[in-house]
């Protein structure tokens, strides 16, 4: 995900970008399968879910060049937030002191959403079931969280820029941001640094319930109760992509 603080209006822009405009194009981000190409020095992308709903299933291009612990990535096709050309530099943040706890290497991985469900606590019936676009949380052994939760169904646009009615379409039931983790036994604390539906500064509590397998994952948000005094509560269901074994090198302590 990248997000920008601000952004001035684009020079030339006709008519001037609405504060949604805006706000959208301050932002980008997607996920899905990669391959590199060592000795060329470039990067495939398959997206599968994406910021912008242009964005999902595309193929992209990437070059790179790696300088110690600096990853420069230089894009080869534009995106809304980016042109052709643009190069970001990333600095690889070193696995965490804390994450040989046991709790912790449990959670760390990449988590495919499967299901959000709207339960009664008090009676045990399922209100409701949604499923979304394809969604992930990543816990990392540097201490980081992302979550990119986009909406079902998400309307294209009609070109690459969202008219003002379209990028509010994109922003309807869209979760995404990254901030610190901590992680305690059967808990973690999402402490938000930057994000597009949460503002930094918030810190997210969640409890969480692994299977027996340490292959799925539910994550219980706070109850709350209803006008008949019943409390309810959503419950998110992940399921693994990748885990410890894929994300700490071995001479790191990783089994």
């Amino acid at each position: 995900m990248i997000t920008r603080t601000s952004m001035p209006q684009p020079a030339g822009a006709q008519p001037p970008l609405t504060d949604q405009q805006l706000r959208f194009a301050m932002s980008g981000g997607f996920w899905g399968s990669y391959k590199v190409d060592a000795l060329k020095k470039t990067m495939a992308f398959q997206t599968e879910g994406a910021f912008s709903p242009n964005m999902m299933g595309r193929e992209l291009s990437r070059s790179f060049e790696i300088t110690g612990d600096r990853l420069t990535i230089t894009y080869g096709d534009g995106q809304h937030y980016a042109p052709a050309g643009t190069k970001f530099t990333f600095e690889r943040v070193p696995i965490a002191d804390n994450v040989l706890a046991p709790t912790y290497r449990k959670v760390i991985g990449f988590w495919q959403h499967v299901v959000e469900k709207r339960v009664n606590l008090t009676t045990g019936a399922t209100l409701s079931e949604t499923r979304r676009a394809p969604s992930i949380i990543v816990y990392t052994p540097s201490g980081y969280v992302g979550v990119h939760f986009p909406s079902l169904n998400r309307q294209k646009f009609a070109a690459d820029a969202p008219t003002e009615a379209e990028a509010r379409g994109a922003f309807s039931g869209y979760v995404g941001y990254f901030g610190a983790l901590s992680v305690y036994p059967n808990m973690v604390f999402h402490q938000i640094l930057a994000g597009i539906s949460f503002s930094g500064g918030t810190t997210l509590k969640r409890p969480l319930e692994l299977s027996a397998s340490g292959d799925d994952v539910t994550i219980k948000f706070p109850p709350t109760t209803n006008q008949q005094g019943q409390q309810t509560t959503t419950l998110v269901m992940l399921h693994r992509l990748s885990g410890e074994k894929d994300m700490i090198p071995a001479r790191s302590g990783g089994r």
